[in-house]
């Protein structure tokens, strides 16, 4: 039953249920009569408040209280700013809602916001601190429950520590796998012409999944499970390919299966090659970085009738 005090309270839209005694008491209010804070801290994502409605449309009615307070007459939210969102979003047309009717001063009202606020989710720092400026009693700042690093520390020393920004210098790299098809390869190039790639390769289509299983399994064989990592390796393993017969970028290269239409020959011939190879290495004719010249020397020879 309501006591006398909370009888004798008449604000419009407001009816109380249940006196709870400490100036506080369970009232079952008309939503549009009730005021938000012209500042709040609380801070909730899109998708959170957009479940919060459908949770109250599905019950019906909120399954938690809302904080008021009574001010001048009126009825203040201070704890359920989205709680009671929702609500008006999912057309609910009155609320129960726990009041606080014992005459709160605005600095005990921004105190009881703080504190309400930080049972769960998340403050922005710029607001909070603006609230915080509204509280002139040291037992109503203890009762915030605010750190004094909230007013003393600078904003922007504060998002520095919590979002360290590291620079790296990096390449766009695009290597497109596709069919042989001359529409293929014009979209491809009109679609590129924007790309911020500094490097764009094209390879057949087919080679895609050969070259999606051989980075797997270096992967596996080299023990490199970062992706960039093991292309870098392969790259590596590549260039000292290169490096060990010689190569110059400078001068035009060709494969030897291109000059014979072939890259294997019969064993009996290959040990006659090998022979010749050493011999040729021994003399210093060649070294293990250009054994492909005896191959010219023996050209030359033979074209000179020697």
């Amino acid at each position: 039953m309501a006591n006398e005090q909370s009888e004798s309270i008449q604000v419009e839209g407001c009816s109380v249920i249940y006196d709870m005694g400490s100036g506080l008491v369970i009232a079952k209010v008309q939503i549009d009569k009730v005021k938000e804070q012209d500042i709040n801290a609380r801070v909730m994502k899109n998708e959170m408040q957009d479940q919060l409605t459908a949770n109250i449309l599905k019950r019906g009615q909120l399954e938690s209280l809302p904080f008021l307070v009574l001010k001048d007459g009126k009825l203040e939210i201070v704890s359920g700013h989205h709680r009671i969102k929702s609500a008006r979003a999912a057309g609910l047309k009155e609320i129960v809602v726990i009041v606080d009717v014992s005459g709160l001063s605005r600095s005990q009202i921004a105190a009881k916001q703080l504190a309400h606020n930080a049972i769960s989710g998340f403050d922005d720092d710029s607001t909070l601190r603006e609230i915080v400026k509204m509280i002139t009693d040291v037992d109503d700042m203890i009762e915030s429950f605010v750190g004094k690093d909230i007013m003393e520390e600078p904003l922007e020393a504060y998002d520095k520590m919590l979002s360290p920004a590291i620079q790296f210098d990096f390449k766009n790299v695009t290597f497109s796998f596709l069919p042989h098809q001359v529409k293929d390869m014009d979209a491809l190039i009109k679609s590129l012409e924007t790309t911020a790639s500094e490097i764009i390769g094209v390879a057949s289509y087919e080679q895609c999944k050969g070259f999606v299983e051989t980075l797997s399994r270096y992967q596996k064989f080299t023990d490199i499970r970062n992706v960039g990592a093991a292309i870098h390796s392969m790259i590596q393993s590549a260039n000292e390919k290169m490096d060990e017969v010689g190569f110059n970028e400078e001068e035009e290269w060709t494969y030897l299966a291109k000059l014979f239409g072939s890259n294997a020959i019969p064993g009996e011939s290959a040990k006659v090659i090998q022979q010749a190879i050493k011999k040729a290495e021994k003399e210093g004719t060649v070294t293990s970085k250009n054994r492909w010249q005896l191959i010219e020397y023996l050209c030359a020879d033979y074209l000179s009738g020697r």
